[in-house]
């Protein structure tokens, strides 16, 4: 069976309901939803730019499961914490049981010991032997 080719999301707007229907259980796997053909588009959209691009962040994700919670439970939405952003060439440095510990932040993850990591808590880890929060532990809470 040949690769499907990747719908442009501009084509959705030619799309009748039923290829809509078909194209929202090839992205998302599952029938879709009774929904207008405008929501199924937006849907797809989504989906496809998701696809390619990256989803929301883990923190974005996280975010929005507090909102929701707090919506259920009838109370005020929490505010978000405050962004941490680290600029790429950033040293953060630590002392460890009488060793220097350095980290340069990337673009993409951070450098330690000659290694790419994806996060500071994989660095603590590796550090102290033992999960610990990375920001907190490098002293960036």
């Amino acid at each position: 069976m040949g690769r499907q080719a990747r719908m442009p999301i501009e084509g959705l707007a030619n799309l009748s309901m039923t290829e809509l229907k078909d194209e929202w259980a090839r992205c998302y796997g599952a029938p879709a939803p009774s929904l207008s053909a405008d929501l199924l588009r937006l849907g797809i959209a989504y989906r496809l730019q998701e696809k390619r691009h990256g989803g929301a962040s883990r923190e974005t994700k996280r975010v929005l499961l507090q909102t929701s919670r707090a919506a259920n439970n009838g109370s005020a939405a929490p505010a978000p914490p405050p962004q941490r952003k680290l600029t790429p060439g950033t040293r953060l440095v630590r002392d460890w049981h009488g060793t220097g510990h350095t980290v340069t932040v990337l673009a993409e993850g951070f450098e330690y010991d000659g290694e790419i990591w994806r996060s500071l808590t994989a660095i603590a880890k590796a550090i102290t032997g033992v999960h610990r929060n990375g920001p907190r532990f490098f002293g960036l809470t």
